[in-house]
């Protein structure tokens, strides 16, 4: 089989999971400015990162790890195919202040059940982008693998 068959529940799980620490890497970050986003739901690049200084090296160690964590979250939002996707997850996980459910859906103009359908989607494409579909959880039987 070219394409592994997923476990679509788990690798959903992990993406929520991802989306959902971005606050906290942003506090550890100290990014205490929103990060530019596009009008199509991207985001530009983060600055290079910056040197850690001697005297807090392990703060420091801790804010780069946290800027790479960051721009690794923002890249993969960035790459989906489908803006609507992008908008919902940024809408969802990524704002500074995040929108409930009931209005992205509304905004949108979609109904509930097309919402959550479009949703997974998002999950299950943004899980594929984020480093290398590191998120991603393929199916397994007794032996393994699904088989071809």
């Amino acid at each position: 089989m070219f394409f592994p068959e997923i476990d679509r529940e788990k690798t959903k799980s992990n993406a929520r999971r991802k989306l959902r620490e971005y606050p906290r890497w942003r506090a550890v970050a100290q990014d205490s400015v929103s990060q530019n986003v596009t009008a199509q739901y991207t985001f530009e690049p983060r600055q290079a990162l910056r040197e850690p200084s001697r005297a807090v090296e392990r703060l420091a160690l801790n804010k780069t790890v946290a800027d790479q964590e960051l721009e690794a979250i923002e890249q993969a939002v960035s790459r989906l195919f489908d803006p609507i996707h992008r908008r919902i997850l940024y809408d969802k996980y990524l704002k500074t202040w995040p929108r409930p459910d009931v209005g992205i859906y509304t905004e949108l103009g979609y109904e509930r059940s097309r919402y959550y359908e479009m949703l997974d989607n998002a999950l299950i494409a943004f899980a594929e982008q984020y480093r290398e579909a590191s998120l991603v959880v393929e199916k397994r039987t007794n032996t393994g693998l699904i088989p071809d």
